[in-house]
């Protein structure tokens, strides 16, 4: 990927059904839209101690306000269920 991937490009591809795999402080997540402002949030890999929810619907304004600090970022195709 050329050039600083924005915020505009990773919300299309979640309106496009990807499901995204990032690292947000130190632990791994995927995200993917399930309706509009509706997002699932799944941890995938805990690496810290400190405790956090497996799974999450959060917001649109809340992936925004996540997404400078999103690392390590990959793409899965597939509806939500698989």
């Amino acid at each position: 990927m050329e050039g600083k991937y924005t915020f505009n490009e990773f919300s299309k591809d979640l309106d496009d059904g990807y499901k995204v795999m990032f690292d947000y402080v130190r632990n791994r997540y995927k995200i993917y839209k399930v309706n509009e402002n509706c997002y699932m949030q799944e941890l995938v890999e805990l690496k810290t101690k400190n405790p956090v929810p497996e799974k999450a619907m959060i917001t649109f304004k809340a992936v925004k306000q996540m997404f400078p600090y999103m690392e390590e970022i990959e793409y899965q195709v597939g509806t939500p269920e698989g």
